[in-house]
C-alpha cells in the first residue's frame, strides 16, 4: 500500500508490450508477459482492455508485406486514415502513412516501437495532425504489431485517446534469413521489387547473447490514372448521364476547354495551350480569346469546335482541348523504401538483460500533378492575387515589371529600344493582350524521409528472493523530411520575362533551361523533428489475495520533443507576388519538454476476479499538465466466458502546428447555390464561373493558448471461448472528447459566406475573413468567389464516438487438413460533433467529417476474414476485406445526411439538369488468395493474388473533394486492381 501511495504521486511514461522492450511475449520458464497497456508482469495475456495482435507470420499469410498495409486493413482503422492513396501529390503529408483509431484521426492514436515513443513526421497532416509515420518501421524485424483499442493516457499520455499502436521488433534472431518478392498488377503497372537479408548469432538461453542485423529494400512503381478504366482514368465526365439524358459536366480540375453535353464549357477556363486576346494596359479584355498556337498537339491536346452557345463574345470557334488526367495524374506515386535494423542483447549474470537496437529507414516518394495555371493567386494569409497577365506591346532586355491593382505592369521598352512582343498578335497595331495558359510541365513532388532511432536498455530484479523488478530504457529518434516541388512558378518572376521578352509563349518547349530555373525555380524544404525520452519503472508483488498476489508499479519518465518545419512559401509582405503559385504555406517551429509519473496496482481479488488501477500525471514546459486514471475488471464467471470493462481519462496536447504553426490552407470542392444566390450568379451571367464547382481555401493559423483536448472512455466486452480453439469476443466501446481544437464551424462558414455572396461583407462572421478569389475573366468587375477563409484553431466542439468491435477465432485440426479463421469487425454506432453553438453534427455513415479527413467518410462497418487451410507443407489463405458504403453529404461543409436535393455544393454532385449525380455509395469489398509452399526447412515459395475477383472500386463523384472520382482511403486496393506477386524464401 505504501508503494500505492507512492505511485499516485508520481507521474507515468509509456509501457513495454513485453517482458524486456522488443521481447517476445514469453520470458524464459516463468512465462511472464507484459502486455502493451500495461506495466505489470502477468501470467496470462487476458487484460481487461482489448488488444488485437498481427503476428508477422499471420501479414506473411495473408500477402500483406508491411506493418503500414496491415494496419491500414483493420477494421477499428477508420476515417481520417492516411493511406497510400492519399500519397498522390499531398500538398502536406505527401510520402507518409498513419493510422486513425475509431475515426479520430491519427494524431488520437499513439504508435510506439517497443513501447517507446517515437520522433514525429515533421510535416503535419492537412497542417494541424501530427502523427508517427508507419513507413519509419523496418518491416523485416516486425514480431508483431499489438493494437490496443480504448484509452491508454494513464499508461502512456498524451495522444493515446483512441488507442495504441504499439510495433514490437524480434528480440532473437540466429541463422540467416532471404525473403525476396516482385509483383505486378494486371495492367501491366505498378511493379514491386522488395528484398530483406537477416543475420544472427548467439542464443539468449545457452550463449547469454543474440545479435543480429537486418537490411531490406523495397520499390513500387507508380501508377498511371490513363492505365485505368473510365471513369477513372478521364477527365471527362460527360459521359456519365441521368435517366433524363441529362450528363455529369467536365470537372475543371482535370479539363480544359472541353465541351458539356447541353452545348456549355466544362473544364477549366485556363487551358493547356495558351489564349490571347487584345485588352488595354490595365488588364481589361476588348476582343475575343484566341490560341496563341494552333498546334494542340504539340501541348499534348486535341483540336475543338465550340459551339456558338459555348464561344459566344469571348472565345474563337477553335479552341484546344485536353484530358489533364490523361496526360499526368498518377492514382499511386512512385515509393522506394530501403534501410537497416540491429539489435544486441546480453544477459548480465543470472538477474539482469541489456539490449541497444537501432534502426535506420529511408522513404523516396515520386508523383505529378497538373501544370501550374495563370493568373492565379499565391497562398494566404495575404494572397497576391493576380486577376490578368497583360503582354506589353514591346519587350527589350531592359524591360521590367511592377503590380498594380492585381495587374502586371511592364515599362522600359518602347520603339527606340525594343522590339514588338513576338508573344502578342496584336503587338503591332499597337495593342497589349492578355494571356492565359498553363505552365508546359506538370508539377511534381519528391520527399525524402529519413528515420533514425537508437534504444537502449536495461531490465531485472534485484532482492533476497528476486521480488523487486525494474526497466531502465532510453531512446532517442529524428525525422528528416525533405520535400522537392519543381515547376511551380513564381509570378513576379513570370512579370519579369513577360517584359524583358525573354520568356517564349508560343513555343514553351524551347525556352532554355536558364530561362525555366529563373520563372520555377525548385523549391526544395527540409523539416525535421527529434525525440529523446528516458524512463524507469519500479515494480514488485505486495502480499496475496484469494486470486493471488496484489502487484504495483511506479515510475519516471523524461521527453523531450521538437519540430523545425519552416514555411516553403513564407508570406513576402514587401513583394507578395514573389511568392509560389500553390505551394502552401504549411510550418511549425517549436520544442517542449515533458515530465512524468505513473503507477499500476492490479488486485486478484478472486480467482474470478482481477481489477486494476492506473494513472498517470503529465506536465509540459508549454504550460499544459494532466491526471490521467484509469480503471479495469476482469471476471471470469465460468471457466468459457470473461466479462472486461475499462474505463479512463486521457488527453491530447496541441499540435505543434495547432500551436504554433503558420497560415495553413486546406481546399474544398464546392459551389454556389444560384437559387439562393441569385443575384450573385446574374452578376455573372450565370455561366460556369459563377455555377460550376469550384475550390473554396479555409486558412487556419495556430494559437498557443490552446488547451489540451480532455477525452473520457469506456469500453464494455466479453470473451467467449465455448470450446478449446474456437473463441469469440465482442467490446463496446464509447469515447467523449471535449475542448476539440478544431477549425471553422459549419455554421460560421455558412454566415461568413452567405453576408460575402449578398453583401460583400468580408468580415460578416467575427474571427472569420473571407479572401475574395481570383475574378471572372468574362465579368471582371462582378464580384469574385470567395477565394479563401481565414481563422485561427480553438477548444470549442465535443465529440462522441461509440460502437462495437466483434471478433471470432477457430482452429480446427481434420487430420490431413488444419483449418484457421479469424474474423474481425467494427461498427460504428454513433459519431458526432456537438459545436459551440450547441448544434450536433451527425457524421457516422456519412462523407463527413470532411474537415478531420478530407472526405474520406465515417463508415459505419469494416471487416475482414480470413481463411487458412494447412495441408502439410502447403498452406492457402483467402482473406476477405469490407467496408461499408455511406451517404454523399459533406455534414460539416453544410450537407443534411438523408436530404440528397439540400446537400448538392455541400459534396453532392449534380448532373447538368440539376439533379444530384448520387446520394450514396455502397460497400467496397475485395479478396485476397495467398499460398505458401514448404519445399524444405530452408526453403518455401509463396504467390499472393491480391483483389482476386479484380473489383473496381466505387465510382464516388463527392470523396476526397471529388478529385479521385473513387475514396482513396477504402478504395486503394480496388482501384490497383488485380495484383500479383511471387516470392521466396530462404532461412539457414
Amino acid at each position: 500500500m505504501a508503494i500505492f501511495a507512492l505511485g499516485a504521486g508520481l507521474c507515468a511514461a509509456p509501457a513495454f508490450a513485453q517482458s524486456t522492450p522488443g521481447t517476445s511475449a514469453e520470458e524464459d520458464d516463468s512465462q511472464i508477459i507484459i502486455v502493451t497497456g500495461s506495466i505489470l508482469r502477468r501470467t496470462d495475456t487476458e487484460t481487461p482492455s482489448p488488444v488485437t495482435v498481427l503476428s508477422a507470420d499471420n501479414m506473411q499469410q495473408r500477402g500483406i508485406n508491411t506493418a503500414a498495409e496491415a494496419l491500414q486493413r483493420l477494421s477499428a482503422n477508420g476515417s481520417g486514415t492516411i493511406s497510400e492513396g492519399w500519397n498522390n501529390g499531398n500538398n502536406f503529408a505527401a510520402g507518409a502513412n498513419a493510422v486513425s483509431l475509431r475515426g479520430l484521426t491519427v494524431q488520437k492514436t499513439l504508435t510506439v516501437f517497443d513501447g517507446m515513443r517515437m520522433a514525429p513526421y515533421p510535416v503535419a497532416d492537412d497542417g494541424h495532425r501530427n502523427f508517427v509515420d508507419l513507413n519509419t518501421i523496418p518491416d523485416a524485424v516486425i514480431d508483431r504489431i499489438e493494437v490496443l483499442k480504448d484509452g491508454a493516457s494513464a499508461t502512456y499520455g498524451a495522444d493515446a485517446v483512441a488507442g495504441v499502436v504499439n510495433v514490437i521488433t524480434k528480440k532473437q534472431v540466429t541463422g540467416i534469413h532471404l525473403n525476396a518478392s516482385g509483383g505486378l498488377a494486371q495492367k501491366g503497372d505498378g511493379g514491386e521489387q522488395r528484398l530483406d537479408l537477416t543475420a544472427g548469432y548467439g542464443d539468449l538461453d545457452t550463449d547469454g547473447f543474440n545479435v543480429y542485423i537486418s537490411g531490406m529494400y523495397r520499390k513500387n512503381d507508380e501508377i498511371w490514372a490513363r492505365n485505368r478504366d473510365y471513369p477513372w482514368n478521364s477527365g471527362d465526365l460527360s459521359g456519365i448521364c441521368n435517366d433524363a439524358g441529362s450528363c455529369m459536366a467536365i470537372p475543371t480540375r482535370w479539363y480544359t476547354f472541353g465541351v458539356n453535353a447541353n452545348g456549355s464549357l466544362g473544364g477549366s477556363t485556363i487551358p493547356l495551350a495558351p489564349i490571347v486576346a487584345p485588352a488595354t494596359a490595365t488588364g481589361t479584355r476588348n476582343g475575343v480569346y484566341q490560341l496563341l498556337n494552333g498546334d494542340c498537339g504539340a501541348f499534348g491536346g486535341s483540336s475543338v469546335v465550340l459551339p456558338a452557345t459555348a464561344a459566344g463574345t469571348t472565345y474563337a470557334p477553335s479552341q484546344c482541348q485536353a484530358d489533364m488526367k490523361k496526360l499526368y495524374a498518377t492514382i499511386r506515386p512512385e515509393t522506394e523504401r530501403y534501410g537497416f535494423a540491429g539489435r544486441a542483447t546480453a544477459r548480465i549474470g543470472d538477474k539482469a538483460e541489456a539490449y541497444v537496437s537501432f534502426d535506420y529507414m529511408h522513404t523516396h516518394t515520386y508523383t505529378q500533378l497538373t501544370p501550374t495555371a495563370w493568373p492565379a493567386n499565391t497562398p494566404p494569409p495575404s494572397p497576391a492575387t493576380w486577376t490578368s497577365v497583360v503582354l506589353p506591346v514591346y519587350v527589350c532586355s531592359a524591360g521590367t515589371a511592377t503590380f498594380v491593382n492585381n495587374v502586371n505592369v511592364s515599362s522600359g521598352c518602347d520603339a527606340t529600344n525594343g522590339v514588338l512582343n513576338p508573344n502578342n498578335p496584336f503587338a503591332a497595331s499597337g495593342q497589349n493582350a492578355i494571356i492565359r495558359a498553363r505552365y508546359d510541365k506538370p508539377q511534381t513532388v519528391e520527399t525524402n524521409a529519413r528515420a533514425l532511432r537508437a534504444q537502449a536498455g536495461i531490465a531485472g530484479s534485484f532482492g533476497s528472493e528476486d521480488d523487486w523488478h525494474y526497466n531502465v530504457d532510453f531512446t532517442a529518434s529524428e525525422v528528416r523530411l525533405t520535400r522537392i516541388s519543381d515547376n511551380y512558378l513564381i509570378p513576379q518572376r513570370l512579370a519579369d520575362v513577360i517584359a524583358d521578352g525573354s520568356y517564349n509563349f508560343a513555343q514553351p518547349w524551347l525556352n532554355s533551361q536558364e530561362v525555366r530555373d529563373y520563372v520555377a525555380p525548385r523549391n526544395s524544404k527540409v523539416s525535421t523533428s527529434k525525440l529523446w525520452q528516458a524512463q524507469a519503472t519500479l515494480s514488485r508483488a505486495l502480499f496475496a489475495l484469494p486470486g493471488g498476489d496484489v502487484q504495483a508499479a511506479v515510475g519516471l519518465s523524461y521527453r523531450k520533443e521538437s519540430i523545425n518545419d519552416d514555411s516553403a512559401n513564407p508570406e513576402n509582405l514587401t513583394h507578395p507576388y514573389d511568392r509560389y503559385f500553390t505551394i502552401n504555406a504549411v510550418g511549425a517551429v517549436g520544442s517542449r519538454n515533458v515530465k512524468s509519473a505513473f503507477y499500476e496496482v492490479s488486485a486478484p481479488v478472486l480467482d474470478q476476479l482481477e481489477i486494476d488501477a492506473s494513472g498517470r500525471y503529465d506536465k509540459y514546459s508549454s504550460g499544459q499538465k494532466n491526471f490521467s486514471p484509469k480503471f479495469g475488471v476482469k471476471f471470469k464467471p465460468i471457466e468459457q466466458l470473461v466479462l472486461r470493462g475499462t474505463w479512463s481519462k486521457g488527453f491530447r496536447i496541441p499540435s505543434f502546428n495547432e500551436a504554433y504553426g503558420l497560415p495553413t490552407t486546406g481546399y474544398t470542392t464546392t459551389s454556389i447555390n444560384c437559387e439562393t444566390y441569385a443575384d450573385f450568379c446574374a452578376s455573372h451571367g450565370n455561366n460556369t464561373y459563377a455555377t460550376g464547382q469550384y475550390s473554396l481555401g479555409r486558412t487556419s493559423i495556430g494559437n498557443p493558448a490552446l488547451d489540451s483536448e480532455k477525452s473520457t472512455s469506456w469500453t464494455l466486452g466479453a470473451v467467449f471461448e465455448p470450446i478449446r480453439d474456437v473463441s469469440f469476443t465482442v467490446d463496446y466501446f464509447n469515447i467523449k472528447v471535449k475542448d476539440v481544437i478544431s477549425n471553422i464551424s459549419a455554421e460560421d462558414q455558412t454566415a461568413a459566406l452567405d453576408a460575402y455572396l449578398r453583401t460583400g461583407a468580408t468580415d460578416g462572421v467575427a474571427g472569420v475573413i473571407v479572401v475574395p478569389g481570383v475574378a471572372d475573366p468574362q465579368n471582371p468587375n462582378a464580384r469574385a468567389l470567395p477565394g479563401f477563409l481565414q481563422f485561427s484553431f480553438q477548444n470549442a466542439d465535443e465529440e462522441r464516438v461509440q460502437g462495437i468491435d466483434f471478433g471470432a477465432q477457430i482452429t480446427r485440426d481434420f487430420g490431413n487438413v488444419n483449418w484457421f479463421s479469424s474474423f474481425d469487425a467494427t461498427y460504428l454506432l454513433k459519431y458526432e460533433v456537438i459545436r459551440a453553438t450547441g448544434a450536433v453534427e451527425r457524421y457516422d455513415g456519412s462523407l463527413s467529417p470532411c474537415d478531420y479527413t478530407s472526405c474520406s467518410g465515417s463508415p459505419k462497418w469494416r471487416g475482414s476474414w480470413q481463411n487458412t487451410f494447412t495441408m502439410g507443407k502447403v498452406a492457402l489463405t483467402a482473406t476477405a476485406y469490407y467496408t461499408d458504403g455511406y451517404d454523399l453529404a459533406s455534414v460539416d461543409y453544410g450537407g443534411i445526411k438523408g436530404d440528397c436535393e439540400n446537400s448538392i455544393g455541400a459534396s453532392v454532385v449534380a448532373y447538368q439538369d440539376g439533379s444530384p449525380v448520387k446520394c450514396k455509395i455502397g460497400g467496397q469489398w475485395n479478396v485476397d488468395l495467398s499460398a505458401n509452399v514448404k519445399v524444405n526447412d530452408n526453403f518455401s515459395l509463396y504467390a499472393n493474388v491480391l483483389n482476386v475477383l479484380g473489383i473496381d472500386p466505387k465510382f464516388d463523384p463527392s470523396a476526397a473533394y471529388s478529385i479521385f472520382q473513387y475514396n482513396p482511403a477504402w478504395g486503394q486496393p480496388n482501384i490497383v486492381g488485380r495484383y500479383f506477386r511471387l516470392g521466396a524464401k530462404v532461412d539457414f
